[in-house]
């Protein structure tokens, strides 16, 4: 692929994660979650209780991480804890009843997502497969596990960045933030306060943690009918983040075209549940490594914690 055709498809990759990030914010009241916030929401609801080693495993995140996600959980009355019967040593997060709901939620909020995803998953798929390419068919995905394959490809593609960019380091908004300055030229700050849903304060707050680490900087009198105009400009160290997701792109693009002819074709088995839980394994699908960001319908809102 060129990098012109590269760049449109991690643009559409941000804007179906931008969308899919939405959904779960709506359901679990958070703000722009990370992709490692998502999978371990997904993991527990599918599966209702983990071990807190399992929590981490197939979220990805550290143990600290892990302890403040389950402290979180249980002041919002959404989780408790309690000692494994089969190992004592053995911590297991378990859903509560409220816990319960913001599951079945989520479960019909992403049916609703893939459903209205399936023109930019077509988008994203051809223009990753090119022209010819025969695109697959199977059996409808649980609607969650088909949400935590998207998860794992995105946190793959998340990896490519330089260190300095991930770690924590770089957080969620402030890489699409880095992304839309990159791929579009001459964005001005309020321009991103629209595109990634935060208030002109907030747009401030990203572009300065961004000129602070050095990916971005501020150029004055770039306009010329507006002197006091401000745009952004990507540093060489914030394009060759970029850079690095499109070779992660290209790298795994046989993995993402046939995750999203998936998600292009997806619909809900005939029990109106999106089939069977297949407990992280996707039966004759292979699990594809990183992608995604989307489009979709609002969810039905729940109260924020």
């Amino acid at each position: 692929m060129d990098e012109a055709a590269l760049g449109v498809s991690m643009e559409l990759l941000g804007r179906f994660n931008d969308e899919m990030t939405r959904v779960v914010d709506a359901v679990f009241g958070t703000r722009w979650a990370e992709i490692e916030e998502i999978l371990a929401f997904v993991g527990l609801s599918a599966e209702r209780s983990l071990s807190t080693r399992r929590l981490a495993e197939m979220s990805g995140l550290g143990r600290r991480a892990v302890s403040r996600l389950i402290a979180r959980l249980e002041s919002e009355g959404l989780a408790t804890t309690r000692r494994s019967d089969a190992d004592r040593r053995v911590i297991e997060v378990v859903l509560t009843g409220l816990g319960d709901d913001r599951a079945a939620l989520l479960r019909t909020s992403t049916t609703d997502f893939l459903l209205a995803s399936g023109d930019i998953a077509r988008r994203i798929r051809d223009g990753l497969a090119g022209a010819g390419r025969p695109h697959l068919a199977g059996a409808p995905a649980d609607p969650l596990d088909l949400l935590r394959r998207v998860c794992e490809a995105g946190a793959a593609l998340v990896r490519h960045m330089p260190e300095a960019a991930t770690q924590g380091q770089l957080a969620a908004r402030q890489r699409a933030a880095l992304v839309q300055i990159l791929s579009q030229g001459d964005v001005r700050p309020h321009e991103l306060a629209r595109s990634l849903d935060v208030s002109p304060a907030g747009a401030v707050y990203i572009v300065d943690q961004l000129c602070a680490k050095g990916f971005v900087v501020r150029r004055f009198g770039a306009v010329s009918d507006d002197r006091r105009a401000v745009v952004l400009e990507a540093t060489a160290e914030g394009a060759q983040a970029v850079l690095a997701v499109m070779a992660g792109i290209e790298q795994h693009r046989e993995q993402l075209v046939e995750l999203f002819d998936e998600v292009a074709s997806w619909r809900p088995d005939d029990r109106g549940t999106g089939g069977a839980v297949r407990g992280g394994s996707s039966g004759s699908r292979r699990a594809c490594p990183p992608g995604g960001h989307g489009t979709s319908r609002s969810p039905r809102s729940v109260p924020r914690p």
